[in-house]
């Protein structure tokens, strides 16, 4: 199926969006609070098909979440359905090493009024829940959060900063090469294929709401709402079910829940 605005539009729990500023920020934040960010093919050995129509198919019809080339392909499409002008950008991601790694995230820079966001629903938790301006150097508050946008001269790219206890620590790096179908394609497949990567050995969830941040590794969730907080382990099957489906809203089958529930525990074996 091609893309259908008002079909995505009501997976994300919006009623309309207008190019402009304020759309662009309930469109990310909408859409980071209705589909989760999740790892679950990569996790099962099997390598996400970030095709439109296979994107469409698993995110709005079936009602799953995914990843940075399965979340933001959809997102994409949006933002080109709805009159933003936007373009994608490959980024390094760098979580805390002082320079980038190879390009292995897609996120957007959306030009309105002739100043630049940056914006991406597929990082997962530690991403700002709303677009930031790539302006200024000066630190921008979001849902609570600092963050900043700092310029790295030796790579010639703009460096995503999140403001920790510890200090400001790297995210991701991006320039303005401008990446080709097949570019994204071959990232995809590093990210669910090669061991140094995040997602193969380990079992990740995100969810943005009202109520709070919903992450998950490895069988320990955790909430975080307005400075406050808790963790649990969950080590009973049928409370994993009831995580993966009720919490986060993932129309998993039992079957495949099932098979995540016995990778993951294989892996990382709850501690006695």
């Amino acid at each position: 199926m091609t893309f259908d605005l008002q079909t995505y539009l009501r997976r994300i729990g919006l009623t309309g969006c207008e190019p402009t500023l304020d759309g662009l920020r309930a469109l990310q934040s909408h859409h980071m609070a209705a589909i989760p960010f999740e790892n679950v093919l990569p996790f099962l050995g099997q390598i996400p098909d970030v095709r439109s129509e296979a994107v469409w198919k698993k995110i709005v019809e079936n009602r799953l979440g995914g990843y940075c080339f399965e979340q933001n392909t959809l997102f994409g499409e949006a933002l080109t359905a709805i009159g933003f002008s936007a373009r994608p950008v490959l980024a390094r991601v760098r979580k805390g090493p002082p320079e980038g790694r190879n390009r292995s995230h897609l996120a957007f820079v959306v030009t309105i009024d002739s100043k630049e966001w940056l914006t991406d629903c597929g990082f997962g938790g530690p991403a700002p829940a709303e677009p930031i301006s790539l302006e200024t150097t000066e630190p921008q508050t979001i849902r609570g959060q600092g963050f900043r946008i700092r310029f790295d001269d030796e790579a010639q790219e703009q460096v995503l900063e999140r403001d920790m206890p510890d200090g400001w620590f790297e995210l991701y790096s991006f320039d303005r090469m401008l990446p080709t179908f097949p570019d994204i394609v071959a990232a995809n497949y590093i990210c669910a294929t090669w061991i140094q990567k995040p997602f193969v050995e380990n079992l990740i969830f995100f969810r943005l709401t009202d109520g709070g941040r919903f992450s998950f590794l490895n069988g320990t969730a955790r909430r975080k709402d307005d400075g406050t907080g808790e963790a649990w382990q969950i080590t009973d099957r049928d409370a994993f079910h009831s995580y993966v489906t009720g919490v986060l809203g993932l129309g998993y089958d039992v079957d495949t829940i099932d098979a995540l529930w016995s990778r993951m525990n294989e892996l990382h074996p709850p501690l006695t």
